[in-house]
């Protein structure tokens, strides 16, 4: 629709009729409440949320003495989380036809009060979703588990923009499975009864928690450990055929074995009774070397699609006979459309891609045509990159959204992985939790609003009074653009950090080969690592990311952790920068030049460690952190190890 103007509002709302005047609110609210309705003002809160919202309201002078009526009535035939709020002289009139519909609109008015004021224009809101799931995935499956405080604000934060599905993916040992846990000592997982406490946290915001535990690929966690090796495909490592001879390390459990569903069914008899969901994502995807190892000779017989549905049949199974519905994801089977007839009615389809140079417009309309119920997942870009991609970020949900539409996806699911120690801190990944959710809300009236998600971070999510966050996030996540890397799903800046000092020939022959090789596990064309780094250009623009985070002055309970948090993340980035100068011998003549390039690379790399594991400490659990650093302290070694030999020059 054609509007006048935007509302101060993110998503923006799918209709809204501006009746011309404006009206104030008062602190004295009266409530005309349809009889039908106080069932579900009473789930909502809606009486104290009004009031917290008008208490926390940026213009309290505007306000008026005379009495503001709100009424609420049920209407038949809204969407059943549509609602319509009309604002005029007679005071605010709220229409749902479910709760949750009820509960968005109080979202839209305590985002307006918060944001705008208390004077707002005479205006008519009708809004609606556009898809019926639209949710978030948060790996806590590599490394980083979070505190249970975190996730409440996280799911708070996700009710802020209408998300309505959780999913906290898992591979390694994340939940406390009784009879596993003496195989990892070293864990600090979820428990049964954290993950009861979160579900109905969840459900009280309308939001679905789903179980999620990958059950035959990203087993690699548990098939490094004794009691459990013998379960995967490839025990000793499943060997690749590169310019010379590797092994890579077992990551698929053998899907012949019947020792694997007797694993995954005495996981999910543990994992599934702490949720409500009628779901359950059995992940399913990248099983490396599925076929070619124990499961060979079956899969000589039947073909690798058939192998890799009948393992995943057996896991449905499993799933039905706790009375929940399957997700699993679509890489497998988009590449073996032989077996797609097979797909079950009560299966929905996970359809991933993180490029924004790929369309998920392909598997889409192949999905759609074979009567497949599927969900398209886009991602935040922030792994593997220290700051984010923005706007690989930006197209890659647009895309989804796009052409999920097109094509009658049922969700769209925004996901945010952990690989390579999960670096990132949780502000990195907020601007592609709030685009995926404006997108998947109200795809049309979202689409492209940078401006618009930018001040909603700025002004609602970190409250910050310097106006600078939003801009500031953005551009964070821009510096991959000065690399010019060929690298995909991350930064240049991120890999070098991750894989200790070398010279620029041996780096670029391991970022080679790292390309090559998955490109062979994952079907997919191999290309060469390239590499155009605007050295200059990047350090300008560090100094101007310095500049902008001493600006901000953020308005929320956890602000000196956040502040804290962005300023170790441009550390981190100022270290890769000296990396690679060192490695290129920028604006060095002589051994002296290096040596003071080491010095200075270790004083700031022990800087960035501490303050690393002192962050890390506060938001998530300990169990994670020293896999996470392992990187940080083998590239420390590597320094102390170099200085010695420079100071003999």
């Amino acid at each position: 629709m054609k509007q006048e103007q935007f509302m101060p509002l993110y998503p923006q709302p799918r209709l809204v009729k501006w009746l011309g005047g404006e009206k104030s609110w008062s602190a004295n609210v009266t409530y005309d409440i349809q009889e039908r309705a106080v069932p579900a003002v009473e789930q909502v809160r809606l009486n104290t949320r009004v009031e917290q919202a008008l208490a926390g309201s940026s213009q309290h002078g505007a306000s008026t003495d005379l009495p503001i009526h709100i009424g609420i009535s049920l209407r038949e035939g809204l969407h059943p989380e549509g609602y319509v709020l009309h604002w005029d002289d007679e005071g605010l009139r709220i229409e749902y036809s479910q709760p949750a519909g009820l509960h968005y609109a109080v979202v839209t008015i305590e985002q307006l009060l918060i944001r705008h004021g208390l004077t707002w224009s005479c205006c008519r809101i009708e809004d609606e979703p556009d898809f019926p799931v639209r949710g978030l995935m948060l790996d806590i499956g590599r490394s980083k588990i979070p505190k249970l405080s975190e996730l409440f604000q996280l799911i708070d934060q996700m009710s802020m923009v209408k998300l309505n599905h959780l999913q906290l993916y898992m591979e390694g040992y994340c939940f406390e499975y009784e009879q596993h846990k003496m195989a990892f000592p070293e864990s600090t997982p979820m428990t049964a009864e954290e993950f009861r406490r979160l579900d109905a946290y969840a459900a009280s915001r309308f939001i679905d928690l789903v179980p999620n535990q990958n059950c035959l690929g990203h087993m690699g966690d548990w098939l490094s450990k004794p009691a459990y090796r013998e379960l995967a495909e490839h025990p000793d490592g499943m060997p690749i055929d590169a310019p010379y001879p590797l092994t890579f390390p077992p990551t698929t459990l053998n899907p012949v074995d019947q020792r694997s569903l007797d694993l995954i069914r005495g996981m999910f008899d543990e994992l599934l009774p702490a949720f409500t969901s009628d779901w359950v994502n059995i992940n399913m995807d990248e099983p490396f070397g599925l076929g070619s190892g124990k499961s060979k000779e079956r899969c000589d017989a039947i073909g690798l699609g058939p192998l890799y549905m009948e393992y995943a049949e057996g896991v449905m199974d499993i799933v039905r006979s706790h009375g929940k519905k399957v997700m699993m994801w679509g890489d497998v089977l988009t590449r073996h459309p032989e077996v797609v007839g097979r797909i079950p009615d009560d299966v929905t389809i996970l359809d991933w891609n993180y490029d924004s140079s790929i369309s998920f417009a392909e598997h889409c309309s192949m999905l759609q045509k074979n009567g497949i119920s599927y969900y398209v997942c886009p991602g935040t870009s922030s792994w593997s990159s220290l700051s984010g991609r923005t706007d690989n970020m930006l197209n890659n949900i647009a895309d989804a959204a796009v052409q999920g539409r097109k094509y009658g996806a049922g969700g769209l699911i925004v996901t945010d992985w952990g690989d390579n120690g999960h670096w990132q801190v949780p502000a990195i990944s907020y601007p592609g939790y709030a685009y995926a959710a404006g997108l998947s809300w109200y795809t049309e009236g979202n689409l492209h609003l940078e401006d618009e998600l930018k001040n909603y971070l700025t002004e609602y999510v970190f409250k910050d009074a310097s106006g600078e966050i939003g801009h500031f996030l953005m551009e964070l996540g821009r510096y991959y653009h000065l690399e010019n890397s060929s690298l995909d799903n991350g930064t240049y800046l991120s890999a070098l950090l991750t894989r200790r000092l070398k010279s620029r020939e041996r780096l670029e022959k391991e970022l080679s080969l790292f390309l090559r090789i998955f490109a062979e596990l994952n079907g997919t064309t191999v290309s060469s690592f390239q590499l155009d780094f605007q050295y200059q250009d990047i350090l300008e623009w560090l100094e101007n990311r310095k500049e902008q985070l001493e600006k901000l002055d953020l308005q929320v309970p956890d602000a000196d952790v956040l502040t804290d948090e962005l300023r170790n993340t441009l550390r981190l980035i100022e270290q890769a920068v000296g990396i690679h100068r060192y490695m290129c011998r920028i604006d060095m003549t002589d051994a002296k030049d290096e040596l003071n390039c080491i010095i200075d690379l270790e004083s700031q790399l022990k800087l960035v460690i501490e303050e690393f594991n002192r962050l890390w400490r506060i938001r998530h659990r300990e169990g994670g952190l020293a896999t996470s650093t392992q990187a940080m302290y083998r590239l420390l070694d590597q320094y102390e190890g170099i200085r010695p030999l420079k100071n003999r020059f």
